[in-house]
Parts: structure tokens; C-alpha cells; sequence
């Protein structure tokens, strides 16, 4: 249900008055990243905690509009008897467009290697381990208000040998100094065989 309604937001928001072309205030894309959160597998986000994800990424501003980005997440997935850990590292490169002032849109293609492995529990001896090409495209809208909030809603599309995926997110942050912001999100994960929901918070450093 959650992914149908952020589907439906970003698709009403991107047909917003594209012709306006105020400044951001709030928004800057040249920071770092931090996050961390935890999850349940095909369950909803509290059930339990055999899932986990940590994130660390960077973004540059070219220019007004286009955008460098990188970022590495690690991801470990760990129900009664094995542990699958996936460590995916990509890069890109994104275009923003500014829909009005503090609201923009963001569209990304991002290109790089995912390696899955899994290991028993008991003994940490490995049952498989893979490393593959990984691509995918992403869009987002970023909204500023009250002067120290942002909102995002993100839909990402993963493609590879291992892993075909769908990451709906939803985050919000508050900045705490004009270059440090705090915030949490809002994962849900839909692969091939498996989906899991995620909680966590996040940190982020502007330069």
C-alpha cells in the first residue's frame, strides 16, 4: 500500500509548473552521509529485527543542475540459520530541477558491484558468495520548510544477476546547524523472492 502512494505523489509532483525557476534556500546537494537502520524480512518494520542496513555517501554540485554522486551500503539479512551479507558500491551521476523554491526533483543513474554472501550461524563457513555488475535509476523529490525541515520521497530501481530490486523511501531531517542535519527514514525493499521494511536515522554533513 505504501508504495502505491508514494508512486502516486511522485508522479503528481513531478507535473508541477515545470517553468519556475526560483532558487533553492535550504536545499544544498554537496554533503556527506551517514545512516543506519534495522528491519524485518517479509514482515512489517517492527515485527522483528533480522535485517540491518548501513550507508555511507557523498554528493557535488557541478552546477546548478547536475550532480555527482556515490554512496556504499552494506546490508545483512539474518534469519534463524544463515546470515546473507550484501555490500553494493555505486556511482552517478543526476540531474536536478528546481520545481519551485525548497522543492526540487531529482532523477539519477547510478552504475556499480554488488557481492552477496552466505554464511551458516553456527560455524561462519560459507555457503555461497557471488560479486556481479550492479545498475539502477532513482527519482526524488526534496522539499524545504519551516526554515530547518526537509522531506524526501525516493523510488529507486535496481538491476543485476544478484539482486533485482525496488527501494520506496521516505525520510525526514532537521538541521540542526546550517551544515549538520539529523533525521530518520523509511525503507521498504521489494527483491525478486524476498521484500523487508526498514527503520533507521541518518546523519548529514554539508561542505
Amino acid at each position: 500500500m505504501f508504495k502505491y502512494s508514494l508512486v502516486t505523489v511522485l508522479m503528481a509532483c513531478s507535473s508541477i509548473a515545470w517553468s519556475n525557476e526560483n532558487p533553492t534556500d535550504i536545499l544544498d546537494y554537496d554533503y556527506i552521509y551517514a545512516s543506519a537502520g534495522s528491519g524485518s524480512l517479509n514482515e512489517d518494520a517492527a515485527a522483528n529485527a533480522n535485517a540491518s542496513v548501513y550507508a555511507l555517501g557523498v554528493s557535488y554540485m557541478m552546477n546548478d543542475n547536475w550532480l555527482l554522486m556515490g554512496d556504499y551500503t552494506a546490508r545483512f539479512i539474518h534469519p534463524d540459520d544463515t546470515t546473507t551479507r550484501i555490500d553494493t558500491l555505486m556511482g552517478g551521476i543526476g540531474y536536478r530541477y528546481n520545481l519551485m523554491q525548497d522543492f526540487d526533483f531529482i532523477a539519477s543513474y547510478n552504475l556499480g558491484i554488488t557481492k552477496a554472501k552466505v554464511e551458516l550461524n553456527t560455524n561462519n563457513i560459507a555457503v555461497s558468495s557471488d560479486t556481479e555488475l550492479i545498475h539502477g535509476g532513482k527519482v526524488a523529490l526534496n522539499y524545504g520548510f519551516a526554515e530547518s525541515w526537509i522531506a524526501s520521497g525516493s523510488i529507486q530501481v535496481n538491476r543485476s544477476d544478484l539482486i533485482d530490486e525496488e527501494i520506496y523511501q521516505t525520510s525526514l531531517r532537521y538541521l540542526v546547524t546550517s551544515r549538520f542535519a539529523i533525521g530518520g527514514f523509511y525503507a521498504h525493499r521489494d527483491g525478486n523472492t524476498q521484500r523487508t521494511n526498514e527503520l533507521g536515522i541518518n546523519f548529514l554533513l554539508e561542505y
